[in-house]
């Protein structure tokens, strides 16, 4: 995509780079053009942007908000570029999104496949991160969107979409808890070897919401950030784990895992959508949306309808 200014452009790159130097490199421009643009810049704002240093340079507070405000303005800028595409040739745009770990490992890319069967010019930009990162790339326009559980937005950034989610405890086939006659409870876990998710991780935050003394009471064996981690430790031994539909479902099909609905109060909660507010979605992003939240939508009716199952096996409502 153009640059919306060859100034915002040089900025920008420096801002990336740390070095006046390198983003000329980067830039296939002079040190002395790159610089130029700066105080060009710097003289319209009214006020330093970088504190030059004897090896680069460094953002200024007033430059931390110049640079968070070209880069919004050039991701609306590109979106609008993408819009107007998209009216020209239906077939083309672009989607840039951030999604949690988990998410990126196998329901993004179906989703990804699903999308590039019936329009294959569009392109992506995916990136990776935890809700809290994933909020700030959209708060500062470095995605259009993000998919994750649900948390506070931070301003300038709104949910716009939300999916039901159901915490579960993953086992082993066969493990005991798998022949358990009575509802399963988190409290019912806590007897078996635990791995659990780090504790800047969006569920964990959840799970311990669930049972604030899950960790005193239990035996955690791992904290980890990784998913696959879990999932693998997991399906080797006596283990368990609390995750949503989203991350076992592949396994459960292949008959590698097993997931329980958790009856406790608390154990459902939402994945969420979001983006900036007042942001306008393309052509190309509202297509992308609906292959999601079909996919969303099917990994969460299969696993409801197993739940519901189960209950009614046990004679439960």
């Amino acid at each position: 995509m153009p640059a919306i200014s060859q100034s915002f452009r040089c900025f920008d790159e420096v801002a990336r780079r740390g070095s006046i130097r390198k983003a000329a490199e980067t830039l296939h421009l002079t040190a002395a053009a790159v610089n130029q643009q700066i105080l060009n810049l710097e003289q319209t704002v009214g006020t330093p942007l970088f504190d030059r240093l004897p090896r680069g340079v460094q953002l200024t507070a007033a430059g931390e908000i110049m640079v968070a405000a070209v880069r919004r303005s050039q991701r609306d800028f590109n979106n609008a570029l993408s819009q107007v595409e998209d009216l020209r040739v239906m077939r083309r745009g672009h989607i840039s999104l951030g999604v949690s770990h988990s998410s990126a490992e196998h329901t993004i890319p179906q989703v990804i496949e699903t999308v590039m069967n019936s329009h294959p010019g569009l392109t992506y930009s995916v990136r990776s991160g935890n809700g809290e990162t994933l909020l700030r790339w959209v708060a500062n326009g470095e995605v259009d969107v993000a998919y994750c559980l649900r948390r506070p937005a931070p301003p300038g950034v709104e949910e716009v979409r939300a999916w039901p989610q159901h915490i579960g405890v993953v086992t082993a086939p066969g493990h005991p808890l798998t022949q358990r006659i009575k509802p399963v409870r988190m409290r019912d876990c806590v007897d078996y070897p635990l791995v659990l998710m780090a504790t800047d991780m969006e569920l964990r935050v959840l799970v311990e919401r669930i049972d604030p003394m899950l960790a005193s009471r239990g035996k955690p064996i791992v904290e980890t950030s990784s998913v696959p981690m879990v999932r693998r430790l997991v399906s080797r031994g006596d283990a368990v784990a609390f995750l949503i539909p989203e991350n076992v479902a592949q396994d459960v099909d292949d008959g590698l895992l097993e997931w329980i609905g958790l009856e406790d109060t608390g154990a459902r909660m939402h994945s969420c959508l979001y983006q900036r507010t007042g942001y306008s979605t393309a052509v190309a992003m509202g297509l992308f949306l609906e292959a999601l939240e079909a996919a969303v939508d099917e990994v969460r009716q299969q696993f409801e309808t197993r739940h519901r199952a189960r209950k009614s096996v046990l004679g439960l409502k």
